[in-house]
């Protein structure tokens, strides 16, 4: 009895645990597999890239007949996110959404496969819709100077009024283009692919008021996705100066958990950047006098040290000899030296670096000097918010 019930319970989470998964399949087909080189693709890669810049290969496929099948297993709660099918050559692949489903992905040749058309689950159909908006444009302008050029002939469009028709058009197009694609962007404010778009298209070219508008668009399903977190902290880091919002950063941690630098709202943060042992050894110093002053007191204070080595057992020791790997210290590294994205969103380009950021998550201070720091930390302790005095 007591072995049928241990089967019937190792059933039921078998069954549990399959259920918690669902598969995106992509089918794809490549009519050209001919490579830059001349020979043939033979494998494809299903290739995965975090915020820190690290790939992961998340499934392989041979490729047969221009034809091949990639899975990727998925967990039910999984983020819709776009991964990259590799294997066509240095810097070239097909970027898609992988979600659960079936994609379709049909490629011309294996020396563009950039261009290749992509359909099946409603983010990636969503996605090439939107896509289709600029093609469409440009369509329209060809038209439209093909009529002039039936109209006036070939060299009339190499005239200055010609040239000048010609601009008009592309102008005109592009603004109605642009317009459309906004559009779209809000009618679609509830799909993963919209805050993603932002970010990787349109940020640039936006105002940081318009910018934060698109963002508060946004259906309140997709605030706790990755892509509405990136918006969002791209957005503040824009617009990131004292007694504004600091954006919020994943710290990497020496045993490999990860913590967000939100979790730590309802405390001081104190916020600080290195990267050579010997050059950070006074900042070190001055944060460990300050450690001590705060030790009692930890429910108000956090020191988060951030380093932008890209060697994690380097950092490791360095923290060890200088003395500070102490309980409640922080310590960071993301293996992403100086492409660090916690340090990008910091505007971190020179180290070492000291940032204060106050128990409701805006920036007190975004370069402190380090002979500064104790003092004021001690104001805070006091009574003292100095800070607030300089927000008026």
């Amino acid at each position: 009895m007591r072995n049928k019930i241990i089967t019937a319970i190792a059933a039921i989470a078998c069954t549990m645990a399959m259920n918690a998964q669902e598969t995106c399949v992509i089918n794809g087909h490549i009519d050209n597999c001919k490579l830059a080189d001349g020979k043939k693709i033979k494998e494809v890669y299903l290739t995965y890239t975090n915020e820190f810049g690290h790939v992961a290969t998340v499934a392989k496929a041979k490729v047969k007949k221009g034809n091949y099948t990639l899975k990727c297993e998925l967990a039910s709660d999984a983020p819709v996110e776009r991964y990259t099918i590799s294997g066509f050559g240095e810097g070239q692949g097909i970027s898609l959404f992988v979600e659960p489903g079936e994609v379709i992905v049909s490629t011309e040749t294996a020396t563009q496969p950039e261009q290749s058309t992509i359909a099946g689950t409603p983010t990636n159909d969503t996605y090439a819709a939107y896509e289709s908006i600029a093609v469409d444009a440009q369509k329209e302008v060809e038209r439209q100077l093909a009529e002039l050029v039936a109209l006036h002939g070939e060299a009339w469009l190499e005239s200055p009024e010609g040239k000048q028709e010609a601009k008009r058009i592309k102008a005109k197009e592009s603004i109605k283009s642009e317009a459309e694609a906004l559009r779209f962007l809000i009618d679609h404010n509830a799909s993963p692919m919209t805050p993603w778009v932002v970010e990787h298209s349109l940020f640039p070219k936006l105002s940081a008021a318009y910018a934060e508008q698109m963002t508060k668009a946004m259906a309140t399903s997709l605030h706790n996705h990755p892509y509405y977190h990136s918006l969002r902290n791209a957005m503040l880091a824009s617009t990131l100066k004292v007694g504004s919002e600091a954006p919020d950063a994943t710290l990497m941690l020496h045993d490999g958990e990860s913590r967000h630098l939100s979790d730590y709202r309802g405390k001081h943060v104190i916020l600080n950047f290195w990267s050579d042992e010997e050059q950070a050894a006074a900042m070190m110093a001055e944060l460990k006098n300050v450690y001590e002053i705060t030790r009692e007191k930890g429910d108000e204070f956090v020191i988060i040290s951030v380093s932008l080595e890209n060697d994690k057992n380097v950092v490791a020791a360095a923290v060890n000899h200088l003395g500070v790997d102490l309980e409640g210290w922080i310590h960071s590294c993301d293996g992403a030296g100086v492409s660090s994205p916690t340090a990008k969103r910091y505007n971190v380009d020179k180290t070492p670096r000291i940032i204060l950021i106050e128990p409701e998550g805006h920036a007190v201070s975004l370069d402190m000097e380090i002979d500064e720091l104790g003092m004021r930390v001690e104001q805070i302790l006091s009574g003292d918010l100095y800070y607030l005095d300089m927000e008026k």
